[in-house]
This record gives C-alpha cells, structure tokens and sequence, in this order.
C-alpha cells in the first residue's frame, strides 16, 4: 500500500514539476544506482522534499518535524510517502536509529543539513548530526541544491558528484562538523554553477 502510495505521490509531483512549474533537473546520474545514499541539500520551501523525492528513480526517506506527525490522516500520509517524525533540537535518538536503519538496509535517506529552511539565497549554518547519520550507516553523500522555488526564474533542483567521506576510528563532535561544512560548500557550488548557467 505505501509504495503504491509514494509512487502515486511521486508521479503527481513529477506532472506538477515538469509541466507546471518547468522544473530543470541536472545530474541524475550522479544518484547511485544501489547502496545507502544521503542526499543533502539546501531547504528553501516545503516543495524541496517532494521535487527532489520526484527528481531520482530511488525512493527518498526523510525526517519532518514532529508537529506535521499531531493530525493523525497527515501522519498516515507521511508515513505512506517515507517520513518519519524527529523532534527538532533535541537530539532524538529515535529518529536517528530510524536513519541507521533505513541506510543500513541499503536505503536513500534525504538530509536538510541546515535542519530548517533558510531564504533563498541565504545558506544557515549546517549540523553536525547530518554527517554523523552518513557516517554511522557507511553512506555516500549526494551534495543537491534547489534554487527558484521561492523566488522568479525556473526552478531548479541540481545532484552533484556522490561524496566519499568515510574516515578510520572514531569521528570526534568537530570533525563532524567540518564534514558538514565540506558538504555546505559543495552545496555552494552547486548554487553557484546554476547562476552562471542562468
């Protein structure tokens, strides 16, 4: 029932991108065809979970915040299409054992290093936890970008080159922080490369 769900969901989101809003996708290829992935992009709207979700062939899990989970048919819903509830500052280790698992099975999970949306233009500063959750379930990571989903020009949603950042021993509070900056800067770049395409 869920994956006759999501791909429903999928294919609605797909009709709305491509024929209403234009969206141009670039770089699919990049997606691992297998494995576990962490896809991690910038977050402007509440439209970039399912545009990216739409954009790849995988199916694309991904944490939303606890509040969207209080009304119990919106919660059937998430959960039909993936989500799964986090507790947003908290450190909620329910949530972060659900990431494990998804990626340990080989799984795609879709990662918001910034944990909440930012204006366009404006990249926050990202949290460690987002590259302790690649790292713990040995995931590569797909840099992704969303850019003219808030604002005039044609929408775009971009994957970078997957990202190795698999270390030996263990990764102290500030490496994990300095992988998530790594990452921010590919997801600069990524934002970047569109502006001189546009």
């Amino acid at each position: 029932m869920s994956d006759f769900i999501y791909l429903l969901g999928k294919m609605l989101v797909k009709v709305y991108s491509r024929i209403i809003l234009r969206t141009r996708i670039i770089g699919v290829e990049n997606i691992p065809a297998e494995g576990p992935v962490v896809i991690m992009s910038n977050h402007i709207s509440l439209l970039d979970p399912p545009l990216i979700g739409a954009a790849i062939p995988r199916k694309v899990h991904y944490m939303a915040k606890e509040e969207l989970f209080k009304n119990p048919l919106i919660a059937w819903v998430l959960k039909q299409l993936g989500a799964f509830p986090v507790k947003r500052g908290s450190g909620d280790t329910k949530a972060f054992k659900q990431a494990l698992r998804i990626l340990r099975s080989g799984g795609v999970l879709g990662v918001f290093p910034e944990g909440t949306r930012h204006p366009e233009g404006k990249l926050g500063k990202p949290h460690g936890g987002s590259a302790a959750i690649a790292l713990r379930g040995g995931a590569r990571i797909v840099p992704a970008a969303v850019k003219n989903i808030k604002t005039r020009g044609r929408p775009v949603v971009i994957f970078g080159k997957p990202l190795d950042i698999s270390r030996e021993g263990r990764i102290s509070r500030e490496e994990r922080y300095e992988i998530a900056e790594e990452i921010m800067a590919e997801i600069a770049s990524l934002l970047e490369a569109v502006e001189e395409q546009s």
